[in-house]
């Protein structure tokens, strides 16, 4: 009687303990980890997001998600370098989207590395070639690798493929950026036009600019510039970061 009392006890006892190593156990099973990507998803500020998502990444390193979206914040930080690694990180682990690599690009190209930029952006167009973003992209890594002839063909291809306003104001901008380099002025001048009349977020300029034709006449507007430069000084305003499809 003794004997089975004692072991009663002991069971009792070992019972105990493995609830308790189960407990202990529990948030690295996984479960956890989507709680804290969630709770990422719904955080109020930037820096409340990335540090959720990085302690979803801690419980479980396999979540890919969580990758993808800390890195999207990080290049609205302008964080590339660990933009980079999360997208890198990302890439490796989850099936192959031309968005991924398009932005992969992106944080090359603001970090001033060109070759991996355009090697990233070329991947991008291999898996979405209809989309003009990742031509737009490499047109302007060709241009700052002094590509010109490249970068002119890109830039055409995304404003013949249309659709994307904003990749399509960016091709404007680099064909009429080499085309200034060239000597080609009136072409330039073109472009920019374009590229102020096709991005919506320049909507109140395109109608402002779009009257000027001619060189000359674009000289004299630089008046609106100077007094555009005096009121950032004057009242500090500030551009907005760039959102998650430039």
């Amino acid at each position: 009687m003794q004997i089975t009392n004692k072991t009663k006890e002991i069971r009792r006892t070992m019972m105990c303990a493995l609830t308790l190593i189960l407990l202990s156990v529990h948030p690295v099973l996984g479960e956890d980890a989507m709680d804290y990507f969630n709770l990422g998803q719904k955080g109020s500020n930037t820096r409340e997001k990335i540090a959720y998502f990085t302690k979803a990444l801690e419980v479980d390193p396999g979540l890919t998600a969580a990758y993808e979206k800390r890195g999207l914040l990080y290049y609205f930080q302008r964080k590339y370098d660990k933009m980079i690694q999360d997208y890198e990180t990302y890439i490796e682990l989850a099936p192959a989207k031309a968005e991924a690599f398009r932005m992969l690009g992106l944080g090359y190209l603001r970090s001033g590395i060109y070759e991996p930029a355009i090697a990233s952006f070329t991947r991008a167009v291999e898996l979405k070639p209809e989309h003009p973003a990742g031509f737009a992209y490499r047109a302007e890594a060709y241009r700052l690798s002094g590509k010109d002839d490249e970068a002119i063909g890109d830039a055409t291809t995304a404003i013949d493929l249309r659709g994307d306003t904003r990749a399509i104001s960016e091709a404007y901008k680099t064909r009429a950026r080499v085309y200034r380099k060239l000597g080609l002025m009136e072409l330039a001048v073109a472009d920019t036009r374009s590229a102020w009349q096709t991005d919506p977020r320049w909507s109140f300029w395109s109608r402002y600019w779009y009257k000027y034709a001619s060189l000359e006449e674009l000289r004299g507007a630089g008046l609106v510039g100077i007094i555009a430069v005096a009121l950032v000084l004057i009242f500090g305003l500030r551009l907005k970061p760039p959102k998650k499809d430039e």
